[in-house]
């Protein structure tokens, strides 16, 4: 009678050493962390995160804070670029059909939309929630990432002579500061409206991309 015998495998398990296991033990503390300031931002403000409530949300010491972000400020630029993802995604959920004039207006709306939903993330990004907060190099290419598609689509009109040739990014500074412009008074509370607020937005919108395509 025959009988069957387990072979012993010949690859050796994977073995995590202990310094890459304290690696990644530290960026998912970093992670979680992160994920408890935005909680606290999203729920009462930007002005509600302190080291302090973000220590107690987690339920650990401040030190842990303090050795993994050295400040508020190492905080609030973690909480930045965690906004410069969010516009990212949001402008890569757009659709990219050929009419690129209805695109570019669909990622105008995008825009709207990001800093309806992800307000505290906006003025953080935008609005210098964090006074402790300077955006640094990094941080300022972090926004430029956003934006790149944003760019690209110019960049496209600009080669297919829908948008008379310029320095792409001039073109996309200017839509985007009269865009953010009218974002930033109803966030401030000076259009209070919000209806009234989106149709200027629109309007604005509108009147930009008919003012850069060619008839």
């Amino acid at each position: 009678m025959g009988h069957s015998s387990k072979r012993p495998s010949t690859e050796a398990p994977a073995v995590t050493t202990y310094p890459n296991a304290k690696l990644q033990h530290a960026q998912l503390l970093r992670d979680n962390i992160i994920e408890a300031a935005a909680s606290i931002m999203q729920e009462h403000g930007p002005e509600a995160v302190t080291i302090r409530k973000v220590a107690e949300k987690m339920e650990c010491p401040t030190k842990v804070i303090y050795n993994l972000f050295g400040s508020k400020e190492g905080l609030a630029k973690e909480l930045f670029l965690e906004g410069c993802h969010l516009l990212a995604n949001a402008f890569q959920e757009v659709s990219e059909h050929g009419d690129l004039k209805q695109r570019l207006h669909d990622l105008g709306q995008a825009y709207w939309e990001f800093s309806r939903n992800y307000t505290s993330y906006y003025m953080v990004m935008f609005g210098g929630a964090f006074s402790e907060f300077k955006p640094q190099e990094d941080s300022f290419q972090a926004t430029v990432t956003a934006l790149q598609q944003v760019t690209a689509l110019v960049v496209q009109a600009m080669e297919q002579g829908l948008i008379a040739k310029a320095d792409p990014l001039q073109v996309v500074s200017l839509v985007w500061a009269s865009l953010h412009g009218i974002i930033h008074l109803h966030v401030g509370g000076h259009l209070p409206d919000a209806t009234a607020a989106k149709a200027l937005y629109d309007q604005a919108l509108t009147h930009l991309i008919d003012t850069f395509f060619r008839k």
